[in-house]
């Protein structure tokens, strides 16, 4: 079976069934952090999805339970939760699955009902699948996990009052504004509620983009009403509509990253094009200082640094490798939720340097933490080596 067909299978299957938790596979999921207890970590406010009895305050509650994995035979697993450690998993997973877990930290992992007792499982761990299935349901994983009921997508992990800004911010918005718009909207929104003065970037760059999903899918909501609320007649009008509104997440979802960043560092005095321009036409998303100083031949190589932004990195770190050719050491931003050891260890032979917002760090195996940059550290960096104050 075609990759393509599998993804197109788990599509199906969670479009049918209504209803799907769905994470990224960390570095304590695969027990490469020295964990004691084997399994998949799940979370509580999936609870729904695996028990009919409510959370127990003592004890331990568990059940066994069917695996079906394409191209596989079932088998069965047992999902529990310890309330002494309050802890929600499932075990005897990794080991009657075909997967090698140690190569799939960051990919992802979906757990579909088909009955209380049968769960299809399906993995992805090349960003192509991943991405697709996250911007067909539209899904928002900056926190690790995503919760999906059919409807009008999964509950939204954010305060009630917040949606409340949200919903009021929105009220005459008649049109998608432009994703630079969006990103300044969601932004806006964020500070304004919590009277954010100053700029924490790792945690707040998360929260911008969170905020971000839940503006957009608000929009989506009130926007697409009427031609949600109308049957399509004809199935070429359905293909269309569906085609705009998946594209739509497709971009906005590329660009939100990178337009906040651009934010922080302007924020922050930081001297940089984005995007620059190097040999050819090659651009990095960010170029520091600047594109005339890399072009400039008497201009120091030491003295230049690229950044590459990409929301997910498992395959396409790579793509960053030959965009400027002056800067033999290259630093790329990630929200990627963990990558395997073998993943890291080529990245540090190419001479990539991984910045990652600090929240995320804890997603990568314990031993090459040290590794990571924080989005904070590579800041100060730059303004170090520039002088800005």
């Amino acid at each position: 079976m075609s990759e393509n067909e599998l993804l197109s299978n788990a599509i199906n299957a969670a479009n049918l069934s209504g209803r799907f938790f769905c994470k990224f596979v960390s570095a304590n999921d695969v027990g490469v952090n020295g964990a004691h207890q084997e399994g998949v970590y799940l979370n509580k406010k999936s609870w729904s999805l695996f028990f009919k009895e409510p959370i127990p305050s003592s004890g331990i509650l568990d059940k066994f339970v069917k695996i079906h994995i394409e191209n596989w035979k079932d088998f069965t697993s047992r999902i529990v939760y310890y309330s002494s450690k309050k802890e929600f998993r499932i075990t005897q997973f990794w080991t009657n699955s075909p997967y090698n877990k140690e190569e799939l930290v960051g990919a992802l992992i979906i757990f579909i009902p088909v009955s209380s007792e049968d769960y299809k499982v399906y993995l992805f761990n090349t960003e192509e699948e991943i991405e697709l299935f996250i911007n067909t349901f539209s899904l928002s994983l900056i926190n690790n996990f995503s919760i999906y009921n059919k409807g009008f997508g999964q509950p939204l992990a954010i305060e009630e009052t917040l949606e409340s800004q949200i919903n009021q911010t929105i009220e005459f918005i008649q049109d998608f504004p432009n994703t630079t718009e969006m990103s300044k909207i969601a932004r806006n929104i964020y500070m304004s509620f919590y009277k954010k003065k100053q700029i924490n970037a790792d945690e707040d760059l998360l929260k911008w983009v969170e905020t971000e999903y839940t503006v957009f899918r608000f929009l989506e909501k009130k926007i697409y009403h009427n031609q949600l609320m109308t049957p399509f007649l004809e199935i070429e009008a359905l293909l269309e509509f569906a085609n705009t509104a998946l594209n739509r997440r497709k971009s906005r979802a590329g660009k939100s990253l990178e337009h906040h960043v651009h934010y922080i560092f302007s924020s922050f005095g930081l001297p940089f094009d984005n995007p620059g321009k190097t040999e050819g036409k090659k651009k990095p998303d960010f170029l520091f200082p600047s594109t005339a100083d890399y072009m400039d031949k008497k201009f120091p190589d030491e003295m230049l640094m690229m950044l590459g932004a990409k929301t997910t990195c498992k395959d396409r770190w790579r793509q960053i490798l030959n965009e400027a050719n002056r800067i033999p050491r290259k630093h790329l931003l990630t929200l990627q939720q963990g990558v395997s050891k073998n993943q890291m260890d080529e990245m540090q032979t190419e001479n990539i340097t991984l910045v990652v917002p600090k929240p995320l760090h804890k997603m990568y195996p314990n031993e090459y933490q040290h590794r990571l940059w924080t989005l904070t550290q590579f800041i100060e960096f730059v303004k170090e080596k520039y002088g800005v104050k």
